[in-house]
This record gives structure tokens, C-alpha cells and sequence, in this order.
């Protein structure tokens, strides 16, 4: 769909991204006519403990893959490849696959082209895609806090797989009860959710005290299913999932649904 003028004009819109990735939905959103309130819900910190990453990095070579699912994972990885002095090209005797566009143009920002993109972004497609496991010695960089599935999926296939902690999430300092429910109570029409850790921390905020009577009449997005079961299961109404499951497309779902509603 070609989207012309301004359909977001006067709408309200919460962005939950990390504040290192908010900037770009909130573009999108505000070319658009939109108003959009930066909240970030979710805060990117190093490790706590590095010995873990670390040997693991000077170790790349036994490994046959390495499974990147988000942006944070790359960079995490990466940074820390870095501070070690050791190479991108480490990873060229290892095949690499990325779980969404995002995170595979991260892998390509390095010079490293992913040897696996799913078509659709979700953890079977990268579990049953990427070929015969049995044996196979797969590397998971991810958060501290990041579901079991995958892994779970990887190893029913055979794979032996080794989860590391890339960098880990967290309430970021400055967000506050009051602040929220301020922004919430000031009026809102759409919340964007990009990440189950999103949904989560912002129940947090809220005390977890009837999460959906706090909202109001705004509309939840949600970039993908993932992110959607994660607020259903705190009791949300979902009235956006972006298909494909990406920043463009949720932008564009946003927009549908409120010419719809």
C-alpha cells in the first residue's frame, strides 16, 4: 500500500523501543503526522560476567553456526569481538543465520553476509531451515533473559547448543510508575510493542495492577505473534500484528487500523 499525506495526524503513539532504536520508528511514525512519546521499556547493558563470552569468542571455529534473533545480539557480539581483537573474518569458517531483516542487515553492516534468512521470522522457521542439526554445534549470543525455545527446537533436532549471554535487559533507571501512568493518563491512542521483553517490563511499570483498565482507549501493535502472545498473556486487547514482521510493516498496519477503526 502506497500511504500519502499525513493519516497519523493527531494521533498519539508510545514507542517502547530501547532508546537506541526508538529514533527510527518514531521517524516513520512523526513523517506521518504522528505524536509519539519515547518511553523505553527495555535498557541494553554488557554482561555482568565476561569470562563466558569471551572464551567463547576465542572459540568461534568449533562451532557450525551461529543464530543471531536480534540486533542487540549482533552488536553485543561484535563489540566484544572487538575489545578482544578478534576479527569478523573468525566467523567466516562459520555459517551464520539472522532471525529478521533487521538483524541480518546488522550481520551486513560488519561485512558478513548471512548464509540463512528465514522468510518468516520466528523460531521453527530457523530451527527446521538452516538444514541437518544432528551433531551440529550451534552458538546462540542472546539475552540474559531470552526464551527457551529456540534452543529447545535446535536440540529435538540433534544440534548441540551452546547459549551465551550477549548482553543483558533491564528496566531502564529513569522509568517510573507515575511517569507512565502520567503519559497513560494525559492520553493516548496507540502503544507499540517490539519485543516480548517490552510487553513485560511495561507491566512492571504498571505494577501489574489491571495492566488493560490503565490503557484506556489506546490500540496495542505488535511487530510479530511473539510479541502479541507476550501481551495477551498480561490480559492485552492485541489490535495490530505486523506481517511482515518488521518496522515498516507495523508502521503500516498501524495506519490500516486506525482508517479501519
Amino acid at each position: 500500500m502506497q500511504m500519502t499525506g499525513m493519516p497519523l495526524s493527531g494521533v498519539r503513539i508510545i514507542v517502547t523501543r530501547s532508546a537506541d532504536q526508538a529514533l527510527f520508528l518514531s521517524k516513520k511514525l512523526r513523517n506521518l503526522g504522528a505524536t509519539t512519546i519515547e518511553i523505553p521499556m527495555i535498557e541494553i547493558r554488557p554482561p555482568s560476567n565476561t569470562a563466558s563470552i569471551d572464551s567463547t569468542i576465542q572459540n568461534l571455529g568449533k562451532y557450525d553456526w551461529v543464530i543471531f534473533t536480534s540486533v542487540h545480539g549482533v552488536e553485543s557480539l561484535f563489540r566484544r569481538m572487538a575489545v578482544l581483537h578478534v576479527p569478523i573474518t573468525s566467523l567466516n569458517s562459520v555459517k551464520v543465520a539472522a532471525i529478521g531483516s533487521a538483524t541480518s542487515a546488522a550481520i551486513e553492516r560488519s561485512g558478513r553476509i548471512p548464509d540463512y534468512v528465514p522468510s518468516e521470522f520466528l523460531s521453527e522457521r530457523i530451527a527446521t531451515g538452516v538444514g541437518g542439526l544432528q551433531g551440529k554445534r550451534i552458538l546462540l549470543p542472546r539475552a540474559d533473559i531470552a526464551s527457551k525455545k529456540l534452543p529447545l527446537l535446535l536440540r529435538d533436532r540433534g544440534a548441540l547448543v551452546d547459549e551465551i549471554v550477549a548482553y543483558q535487559t533491564a528496566l531502564p533507571r529513569e522509568l517510573t510508575h507515575d511517569r507512565l501512568k502520567e503519559v497513560l493518563q494525559s492520553g493516548v491512542d496507540v502503544i507499540t510493542f517490539t519485543s516480548p521483553s517490552t510487553v513485560r517490563n511495561f507491566a512492571i511499570a504498571l505494577r501489574y495492577v489491571d495492566v488493560s483498565k490503565d490503557l484506556g482507549h489506546a490500540r496495542i501493535a505488535c511487530i510479530g505473534p511473539v510479541t502479541a502472545e507476550a501481551a495477551r498473556d498480561l490480559g492485552l486487547n492485541v489490535n495490530v500484528v505486523a506481517d511482515p514482521y518488521t518496522i515498516d510493516a507495523l508502521v503500516e498496519a498501524i495506519v490500516i487500523d486506525l482508517g479501519n477503526a
